[in-house]
């Protein structure tokens, strides 16, 4: 029963310390050099011309640079190991979906200082079409419109 209670007071303070990370991060301007998510060069390679072979490895350079952006969007997330990235890149996004239905309340509440009318708010949105025309604060648009363009699939 103790331990349990221990666990219960561990699991809240990482909980709010993970909170207090994110909510620094998403206040910080986030600037990506594109040369720096690029695919290393690769030294003295024989690189294979069948077609399934290209393919494969360029979906795979696809992949390795989405998650190269993922990891300088996450807080942390250049530390970690990809699995790690991944999970704290779910809880991130559930952190900012959170933090956007706080600030769409906050709105209906006081809908002259937000500018946004009760009426609006009052029906379902789409999240993503939001993302694309919402006016949010500079700093926490940037890192809203960075991760939109990672949810985007790209042929």
């Amino acid at each position: 029963m103790h331990d349990e209670t221990l666990d219960i007071e561990k699991r809240s303070s990482m909980d709010a310390m993970r909170e207090m990370v994110f909510r620094m991060a998403m206040m910080q301007p986030i600037h990506i050099d594109p040369e720096s998510v690029k695919p290393p060069k690769r030294k003295n390679a024989k690189i294979s011309k069948d077609p399934q072979s290209v393919a494969a490895r360029h979906r795979r350079e696809k992949i390795s640079e989405r998650i190269r952006i993922l990891q300088r969007l996450v807080p942390g997330g250049t530390k970690m190991d990809t699995a790690s990235m991944l999970d704290e890149a779910v809880h991130y996004v559930k952190f900012l979906k959170k933090q956007l239905k706080s600030l769409e309340q906050a709105a209906v509440n006081r809908p002259m200082v937000s500018g946004f009318s009760p009426k609006l708010l009052a029906q379902p949105v789409d999240y993503l079409s939001s993302f694309r025309s919402c006016q949010t604060p500079q700093l926490m648009s940037s890192n809203v419109q960075m991760l939109y363009k990672l949810s985007e699939v790209k042929e």
